[in-house]
Protein backbone atom coordinates (compact mmCIF):
# COMPACT_ATOMS: atom_id res chain seq x y z
CA UNK A 1 0.00 0.00 0.00
CA UNK A 2 1.41 3.36 -0.91
CA UNK A 3 1.92 6.37 0.98
CA UNK A 4 -1.14 8.40 -1.03
CA UNK A 5 -3.68 5.18 -0.38
CA UNK A 6 -2.61 4.83 3.75
CA UNK A 7 -3.34 8.50 3.83
CA UNK A 8 -6.49 8.80 2.15
CA UNK A 9 -7.70 6.17 4.12
CA UNK A 10 -6.96 7.66 6.99
CA UNK A 11 -8.70 11.17 6.33
CA UNK A 12 -12.02 8.75 5.14
CA UNK A 13 -11.60 7.22 8.10
CA UNK A 14 -11.37 10.47 10.40
CA UNK A 15 -14.26 12.14 8.31
CA UNK A 16 -16.43 8.96 9.50
CA UNK A 17 -15.51 9.64 12.84
CA UNK A 18 -16.25 12.69 12.99
CA UNK A 19 -19.81 12.52 11.57
CA UNK A 20 -21.08 11.17 14.97
CA UNK A 21 -20.81 14.45 16.15
CA UNK A 22 -23.80 15.90 14.51
CA UNK A 23 -26.17 13.02 16.29
CA UNK A 24 -28.89 14.01 18.88
CA UNK A 25 -27.47 14.36 22.77
CA UNK A 26 -27.29 11.25 24.69
CA UNK A 27 -30.53 11.00 26.72
CA UNK A 28 -30.14 12.41 30.58
CA UNK A 29 -30.22 9.07 32.41
CA UNK A 30 -31.63 8.83 36.07
CA UNK A 31 -32.57 12.72 35.77
CA UNK A 32 -35.97 11.74 38.00
CA UNK A 33 -33.88 10.33 40.66
CA UNK A 34 -31.03 13.36 40.41
CA UNK A 35 -34.06 15.84 40.79
CA UNK A 36 -35.31 13.88 44.04
CA UNK A 37 -32.12 13.72 45.46
CA UNK A 38 -31.58 17.37 44.82
CA UNK A 39 -34.58 17.82 46.67
CA UNK A 40 -33.68 15.91 49.63
CA UNK A 41 -30.87 17.58 49.93
CA UNK A 42 -32.55 20.90 50.08
CA UNK A 43 -34.95 19.57 52.71
CA UNK A 44 -32.07 18.05 54.74
CA UNK A 45 -29.94 21.73 54.90
CA UNK A 46 -33.93 23.24 55.31
CA UNK A 47 -34.49 20.49 58.80
CA UNK A 48 -30.87 21.09 60.26
CA UNK A 49 -31.49 24.61 60.27
CA UNK A 50 -34.77 24.28 61.77
CA UNK A 51 -33.20 22.01 64.27
CA UNK A 52 -30.39 24.54 64.86
CA UNK A 53 -33.02 27.67 65.47
CA UNK A 54 -34.63 25.68 67.70
CA UNK A 55 -31.93 23.86 69.70
CA UNK A 56 -30.46 28.04 70.04
CA UNK A 57 -34.44 28.65 71.40
CA UNK A 58 -34.33 26.25 74.00
CA UNK A 59 -30.84 27.40 75.29
CA UNK A 60 -32.02 30.84 75.60
CA UNK A 61 -35.17 29.33 77.54
CA UNK A 62 -33.11 27.95 80.20
CA UNK A 63 -30.88 30.91 80.55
Amino acid sequence: MSYRTAAILSIILLNACSLGDNEAPPPKLFEDQRQALDKAKGVSAMQLEEAEKQRKAIEQQAQ
